[in-house]
């Protein structure tokens, strides 16, 4: 990385090297595919047993876990815009599921839509290993002093 980078995607990284050791973002097994300026793409290894229910057609994921997924997304491509001492929380957040999703990797492909000073409006996909999208969201994020 080099060091013209704007502050949020330098700094996410490594906040993502000390959030994979406990909370949500561990649950998940999420980890960063790909940083830029407003894009980002997250992966996480969401199983049977830790995060999906029986059906009479095999397990699926939780709607609950797939949201945390998209929410993780939505929240961490609005902090690539952040400036330096400013966080992230979630304002306001819109899922639709499209269909049920296999326990798995899935992938979140998230984008920043426009910044304020004060909110970033963010959407996101969370889809299957193979493209298949599961769920679509839409985020307001808000800014706060880190």
């Amino acid at each position: 990385m080099t060091s013209n980078q704007p502050y949020g995607v330098k700094a996410l990284p490594e906040l993502y090297k000390e959030w994979s050791a406990t909370g949500m973002v561990a649950n998940i097994g999420t980890k960063i595919v790909e940083v830029g300026f407003g894009k980002l793409v997250l992966e996480g290894n969401l199983t049977a047993a830790a995060h999906g229910f029986p059906t009479s057609r095999g397990p699926i994921v939780h709607g609950g876990a797939i949201a945390t997924l998209a929410d993780e997304a939505l929240a961490s491509v609005a902090f690539t815009v952040a400036e330096e001492g400013e966080t992230t929380v979630t304002a306001d957040l819109k899922i639709d599921f499209l269909r049920p999703a296999t326990p798995g990797r899935l992938v979140a492909r998230a984008g920043v839509r426009h910044r304020t000073r004060r909110l970033a409006f963010c959407e996101a996909t969370v889809e299957h290993s193979n493209g298949e999208i599961v769920a679509e969201a839409r985020a307001v994020i808000a800014y706060v002093k880190a």
